[in-house]
């Protein structure tokens, strides 16, 4: 179970602010994760097959494309600052 400590201390370790009446919002939250990736280590998974290399794999011909300037790129958008799309914020914090 996740407490106020572990919370605290991972806010820290991630540069984040979290404030004190959300702390039981992200205690719920961490302990849901944990409980999910318990949840995963019961699963039944079969045994993986260790003969398969990188070398079985196909890569991808590692060669020079055409690309776009920037400014072909942002030209018909609505918006654009610093050469990047401009959008709406949709994430609330």
């Amino acid at each position: 179970m996740i407490d106020k400590k572990e919370v605290i201390k991972i806010s820290k370790l991630s540069r984040l602010s979290i404030e004190d009446k959300k702390v039981d919002s992200f205690i719920k939250n961490f302990s849901e994760i944990i409980q999910y990736i318990n949840l995963l280590e019961e699963a039944n998974v079969p045994k993986r097959n260790d003969n398969l290399k990188v070398e079985d794999y196909s890569v991808r011909d590692d060669s020079v494309i055409e690309k776009l300037e920037v400014e072909d790129v942002v030209k018909n958008s609505a918006k654009v600052e610093n050469n990047f799309f401009a959008v709406k914020k949709v994430i609330d914090e």
